[in-house]
């Protein structure tokens, strides 16, 4: 991973190829060198805090106070992702010791623990104090990652979290002979500017989405109450219909956001990004989340999600 915005540059696991045989792929398609960590392409891989995606017109109002916040990259065209992936990160746990006994069990868990930090006046527009961690946990056939919040500061913070990954399938050069399926009873209803309609009129209902091959299928779209299985989990799939092989990114809560990687300046269409949110896009601004946003002096807001291989 990186120490800037603690992405996940890659993730290798074990993976059963084509001929049968058991291999180690990369199943993340994070950011490939250091120009596109600097550059922050795509969001590869980006916590997303204190705001996920869009930010409408980089402005919101809260308490009362209406606060503007520019892009948070200067060459990025909108105000989106929040400012949690331009932040240094400091590993302050790692559960990984290099005289651990070679014939010790591979398949335990490891862990890292990362933290940084958001001060009132390190970004404009957002005057909030908070303290952010990450922990992820891997072990052999999936990643799992829960953030945190706390509100450090004297008033109340608006926070929403969330991850964008782009993953892959082994075997595929493009996403377009996959399949995605999405547990959700509503699809997320956005105006031209991708941002989701007011109200009510934000949420059309649907039975699920898929399987649904996605070739020729553009998606950069938002999907809600999601279906959960026994665990507790909301899962979303993509696979190989041939095969069944793919993976599953969960999350404990929140709506998940899929984009099918078109218009990329890098490796267009050539992973499919997940996103697991708490919030609703520019949920600074909506009535309907102000209660889900809100996170007072000294709380502290976890969401858990992850991805899993499927066989």
């Amino acid at each position: 991973m990186a120490l800037r915005g603690a992405a996940v540059l890659a993730w290798r696991a074990p993976w059963r190829g084509a001929d049968g045989t058991s291999r180690v792929e990369d199943l993340v398609d994070g950011y490939a060198d250091e120009a596109e960590v600097a550059a922050h392409d795509a969001a590869r891989s980006a916590l997303m805090a204190p705001f996920v995606n869009r930010l409408a017109g980089g402005q919101y109002v809260f308490d009362g106070v209406r606060h503007q916040v520019p892009p948070v990259l200067p060459w990025e065209p909108l105000t989106m992702h929040g400012f949690a992936r331009t932040l240094d990160w400091t590993v302050v746990d790692r559960d990984e010791d290099p005289g651990r006994p070679v014939d010790e069990d591979p398949a335990r868990p490891v862990s890292a623990t990362l933290r940084a930090s958001v001060a009132p006046d390190s970004h404009s527009g957002y005057p909030f104090a908070l303290a952010l961690e990450v922990e992820y946990v891997l072990d052999a056939g999936s990643l799992g990652v829960t953030l945190r919040a706390r509100n450090v500061g004297a008033t109340a913070a608006p926070v929403a979290l969330g991850w964008h990954p782009y993953l892959r399938v082994p075997g595929h050069s493009t996403i377009d002979r996959l399949e995605l399926t999405v547990p959700a009873r509503h699809a997320v209803v956005t105006d031209a500017g991708l941002l989701p309609l007011v109200g009510a009129d934000a949420f059309g209902a649907i039975d699920g989405v898929g399987p649904l091959p996605l070739v020729g299928v553009r998606l950069d779209h938002a999907f809600g109450d999601l279906h959960t299985d026994a665990d507790g989990r909301a899962r979303t799939l993509v696979r190989d219909p041939a095969t069944g092989q793919g993976l599953a990114v969960w999350q404990d809560r929140g709506l998940v956001h899929v984009y099918t990687g078109d218009g990329l300046a890098r490796r267009e269409r050539a992973a499919v990004a997940i996103e697991p949110v708490e919030t609703l896009t520019d949920a600074f601004n909506r009535a309907d989340c102000a209660a889900d946003v809100r996170l007072e002096p000294g709380a502290v807001r976890e969401f858990a999600f992850g991805v899993e291989v499927l066989a």
